[in-house]
């Protein structure tokens, strides 16, 4: 049902009731040609689409036919003489009038409604641009992540080439003393070959350094041109957290590239340390007080790392420890599992980060030791150049050691953790 059938009905009922009055033929004319049935189709089919111009001019046109309707078929009526029909043009007037306002109503609903489709449909597409933006940013993040990974392992096989630089030379130095030529050369040639080590894999940091920050460019590239408002978004780019992240990891990247360079130009430098070593022109002293630099230097760096590495294996042990207890006193079902399943994964999440962790500290303290008892008579701790030196590599074995205890405690909590979560069932 819509507006032309209430139009049929009212023209139907005007009809029935004058027809028993015979009003003249002339005056039924001017009735028959009323024109509405045409406006009020619009209406109704306006009203099945979404035009709010169209709404307005279906409206709009049929107020202006109605009105002019009513008047010409008045002034017909008292030109006609038919007054007897007045009540039945009054009605008739009522009934064009009530189709007017309910005309009107369902015009301003439609129109609301259609506002209200299109700020739905607007903030719907908001929201999907948004989820767009965090997941090119969350993958480029990724990426990058990823790329640090392979950087982190490359920098490792660097220090190793680099500490095997340093003690061919040492070794080169040792033959020399000792007379023997022949051994002085071939620790000359691996010197040779660690310095290349070490250049192969300054290349290969700051190809990844570079390839990370074309990355992050590409993926800043993309969300830029999905033009994002900030202020439909909360007022901040809903991208802009995963890229701080990325952009952070890019940075420290950059470093990585800027201090494996000066790795691959400290190699070069013992290789020909190693040339005037074989020619007698090396000074021992200072020789060796640089490798004592690099030794101490190699045990605050691993100190650092393995420190920072087990506050976060404790972090993540304290939270698993957490949602451990939340899962005991949680009453609902739903929340117990949540909890569950995440101190699940801080749990394995410990069990192998600090397992690895540890591995790699006894690693480095076992090469720092190493080293250590490698230097000559000359390199001692009351030495005035050398034992500072040595100190604080002591002091960073002392330090390696707490965060393996660290570790191991991390260890045990999530064990204590796991023996009660599988009492919760």
């Amino acid at each position: 049902m819509g507006f032309a059938s209430d139009w049929k009905s009212a023209k139907t009922t005007f009809e029935t009731a004058t027809g028993k009055k015979k009003p003249s033929a002339k005056f039924m004319g001017v009735f028959h040609k009323s024109g509405l049935e045409d406006v009020t189709k619009a209406l109704d089919t306006a009203l099945g689409k979404s035009d709010a111009k169209a709404l307005e001019k279906a409206l709009l046109d049929y107020v202006k036919s109605a009105t002019a309707y009513q008047t010409t078929l008045e002034k017909s009526a008292k030109a006609e003489g038919v007054a007897t029909i007045a009540a039945e043009l009054k009605k008739l007037g009522q009934a064009l009038d009530d189709i007017g306002r309910r005309a009107g109503v369902a015009v301003n609903e439609r129109i609301a409604e259609m506002r209200e489709d299109a700020e739905a449909e607007k903030a719907k597409e908001v929201e999907e641009q948004g989820k767009a933006a965090r997941a090119i940013a969350d993958k480029t993040a990724v990426q990058i992540d990823g790329l640090l990974k392979t950087a982190n392992a490359d920098v490792k096989l660097l220090d190793q080439a680099a500490a095997n630089a340093d003690l061919a030379l040492r070794n080169v130095l040792e033959a020399q003393g000792a007379g023997n030529a022949k051994e002085a050369k071939a620790q000359a040639a691996a010197v040779q070959t660690a310095a290349k080590a070490v250049d192969t894999q300054a290349k290969k940091i700051a190809a990844t350094a570079t390839q990370a920050a074309k990355l992050f460019s590409q993926g800043k590239a993309a969300v830029a041109k999905m033009k994002l408002d900030p202020k439909q978004h909360g007022g901040r780019d809903p991208a802009q957290g995963a890229f701080d992240r990325a952009d952070g990891i890019v940075m420290k990247l950059d470093q990585m590239k800027d201090e494996a360079a000066e790795a691959a130009v400290e190699a070069a430098g013992i290789v020909k340390e190693a040339a005037q070593a074989l020619k007698g022109a090396l000074d021992l002293r200072a020789t060796y007080l640089a490798s004592c630099r690099k030794l101490a230097k190699r045990a605050q760096d691993a100190d650092s790392l393995y420190d920072t590495v087990a506050r976060d294996v404790g972090g993540q042990a304290d939270r698993a420890q957490q949602e451990q207890m939340v899962a005991a006193e949680a009453t609902e079902d739903d929340k117990r599992a949540a909890s569950i399943k995440t101190a699940t994964f801080y749990i394995t999440q410990v069990r192998q980060q600090a397992a690895q962790a540890k591995k790699e500290i006894l690693a480095a303290a076992n090469e720092i030791t190493g080293t250590r008892k490698s230097f000559p008579a000359m390199v001692s701790d009351k030495d005035p150049d050398f034992g500072p030196l040595l100190a604080g590599a002591k002091v960073s074995l002392d330090g390696l050691k707490e965060s393996h205890a660290a570790l191991t405690k991390a260890e045990t909590k999530i064990d204590k953790v796991e023996t009660a979560l599988k009492k919760l069932g």
